[in-house]
């Protein structure tokens, strides 16, 4: 099982390591941590199954650099650009929000479902990741209950 993980938070993205690592019998992990990076490995038709942030910095963090602004529907763009490619590998949404984008562009947690489900075929459902509760793993193992 080939998993990309796109997520820029360390923490979650360690505990989705762990959640896979703990799902899936030996699994490869593949993680990107940008929108930028994570566009590109978005569409290696390899990997069997996507956990993909929807708010992330543009660019990868470094010493140097900050990463570039936070990108409140980052994860819709790297679904967009899946489905122009035809990229079909199930992605499942693993959010820390409930509310998205600004005044101008402004989506509920529900809205931005809706709108998933309608575009992409590929999208699989959102977990809404809290680190201090463990709901989010149950309903991961619940939506990857066919993959393996």
């Amino acid at each position: 099982m080939r998993i990309l993980i796109i997520e820029d938070a360390e923490e979650k993205l360690s505990d989705l390591i762990e959640w896979a690592e703990s799902r899936f019998s030996n699994p490869h992990i593949i993680t990107a941590k940008s929108l930028h990076t994570g566009k590109s490995a978005a569409l290696d038709p390899s990997i069997d199954l996507l956990l993909l942030d929807m708010t992330m910095r543009n660019y990868e963090r470094t010493p140097e650099e900050d990463g570039g602004r936070p990108h409140a529907f980052a994860g819709r763009e790297i679904l967009r650009r899946m489905n122009r490619e035809r990229v079909s590998t199930p992605v499942i949404v693993v959010t820390q929000f409930d509310r998205f984008g600004d005044e101008d562009d402004f989506k509920t947690l529900a809205d931005l479902k809706a709108e998933l489900v309608e575009r992409f075929p590929n999208y699989l459902g959102t977990v809404h990741y809290r680190a201090n509760v463990d709901d989010w793993r149950v309903l991961l193992d619940y939506m990857t209950g066919d993959l393996e």
